[in-house]
């Protein structure tokens, strides 16, 4: 796999904005999107996800994780093993917060439990007051539609069986 400016078999090389995406994401330990925002990308989100599909830039990375864990001696499945071990003996001593921890740290390692967040920069100090109650407006009625109401409808046949039943 071509590292900064070494060619590959297909004649491509890997550009140094791809490396240092790869460097913040693999050995900063930053997200996809902070990684590709530090390495210069205009649309972070996008070329993230665009560069993390790229065959070239996944060989790398699976190069770079294979020399980290060569060096280290750190392999996935040796820590989420650990990482079991520590859960089940935080379990076993009574230790719910420390179990949990471990849990979460294992899920996040094994890539089942992802951590998503939005950012949205506004600049709330030129807006108006209206302006900011009408955004505010605007953030809670789209929440509200992405909200499913899963609250329980009674049936009126209930209704009526439960009034019988308090008069009785």
């Amino acid at each position: 796999m071509p590292k900064i400016g070494i060619q590959g078999p297909n004649g491509k090389r890997l550009k140094p904005m791809q490396q240092k995406f790869l460097q913040n994401y693999i050995h900063k330990d930053m997200t996809q999107t902070a990684a590709a925002r530090d390495a210069g990308y205009k649309n972070p989100n996008v070329s993230a996800i665009q560069l993390l599909n790229n065959p070239m830039i996944k060989e790398r990375m699976e190069e770079m994780r294979q020399e980290l864990e060569t060096k280290y001696g750190v392999t996935i499945t040796k820590s989420v093993r650990d990482l079991q071990n520590m859960r089940n003996d935080a379990w076993q001593a009574g230790n719910i917060s420390a179990a949990i921890r471990a849990e979460e740290l294992r899920l996040k390692a094994t890539g089942l439990l992802v951590t998503r967040q939005h950012i949205t920069h506004e600049n709330i100090d030129a807006m108006t007051k209206e302006e900011i109650s009408e955004k505010l407006n605007e953030l809670m009625q789209r929440a509200k539609d992405r909200m499913i109401d899963i609250t329980p409808e009674e049936k009126p046949e209930q209704n009526k069986q439960q009034n019988i039943t308090k008069y009785n």
